[in-house]
């Protein structure tokens, strides 16, 4: 009876539950055949997912929390909240050289200028909070405290650990690094490698999703945006081992179709290049943030910091 439960579970559950029955049949009965029926079931079941058109599947969200914690899926109707939370967005740190192309110099922060930035904040007060926390706050009305502020780095740089992890380790902030899963081989030096990015979250900087190929997803099909996001958030949820509904668009590029499959990918939040500081709710998967650049140096955040308080 208790195999032919099991059996009936991962039918009409699926396979996100495989794994826990598989463990608890070897517990209570012993047999290596039980678990190997149900493995079958489960990748019979997950082939089937596989199979289908991605513009017509909705990729399920992560696994539902604690009863005393914020669900991490969005609800059907979402709720009327503002707060006032600066994202910042950072690309490279480091020293260019004198060949570095024109807009990469732009997009790059001296290691000491983003040194003193991150000082600046912690002397005035402010407060980096985790993706996590800006959900709870903005889906499930959780405290959010004044002068919160969160970190981002674009496109997954290695220098990030290199020259901006160190900094704020040191301080006790945190940041949110989004990555392009096709970039992250080990190949090409410029970007992080997956062992980098445990290290990463190691020192407290959450990894997010910048897609696999770092396209602009407003010139793609639906069948094409929705391959590039699902496929970087499940590749990251594999490796990493743990939910990444965390999402950055390639250059900024969004409208409300591609919100939608966004939201469908499984994604709960996800950031723009449009300038701002009033995160809503209603507008989850359309955040807006605050570019820094190589010439925004201390002053130049402190005032635009006083431009959306």
């Amino acid at each position: 009876m208790a195999t032919n439960a099991l059996r009936s579970a991962v039918r009409t559950r699926g396979p996100l539950v495989a794994a826990t029955l598989v463990a608890a049949s070897a517990c209570l009965s012993g047999s290596e055949a039980t678990a190997t029926v149900i493995g079958a079931a489960a990748e019979r079941q997950t082939r089937t997912l596989a199979g289908a058109s991605p513009a017509d599947r909705i990729i399920p969200g992560p696994p539902t929390p604690r009863q005393d914690q914020c669900p991490l899926r969005l609800p059907a109707r979402l709720p009327s909240r503002t707060r006032a939370v600066p994202i910042l967005t950072y690309h490279r740190i480091a020293t260019p050289s004198p060949s570095t192309p024109a807009i990469t110099r732009r997009l790059t922060v001296h290691p000491g200028d983003f040194a003193r930035q991150m000082r600046w904040l912690k002397r005035h007060g402010y407060r980096t909070v985790t993706q996590r926390q800006l959900f709870d706050g903005l889906m499930c009305r959780r405290p959010l405290a004044r002068k919160l502020i969160l970190v981002t780095f674009d496109d997954g740089y290695r220098n990030v650990l290199a020259n901006a992890a160190p900094v704020l380790t040191r301080l006790g902030m945190r940041a949110t690094a989004y990555v392009i899963t096709g970039r992250i081989s080990g190949d090409d030096p410029s970007f992080l490698t997956w062992g980098q990015l445990r290290a990463l979250e190691r020192r407290g900087i959450e990894i997010g999703s910048h897609t696999v190929s770092h396209l602009s997803l407003q010139r793609l099909s639906d069948d094409q945006a929705f391959a590039e996001l699902v496929r970087a958030r499940r590749t990251l949820e594999r490796r990493l081992r743990h939910p990444v509904p965390w999402l950055a668009y390639p250059f900024g590029a969004y409208d409300a179709r591609i919100e939608r499959l966004a939201r469908r990918a499984g994604y709960v939040l996800a950031v723009t290049t449009q300038w701002g500081a009033l995160q809503s709710a209603r507008r989850p998967l359309a955040l807006p943030r605050l570019r820094v650049l190589d010439s925004t140096g201390v002053q130049g955040l402190a005032a635009m910091l006083a431009q959306v308080a």
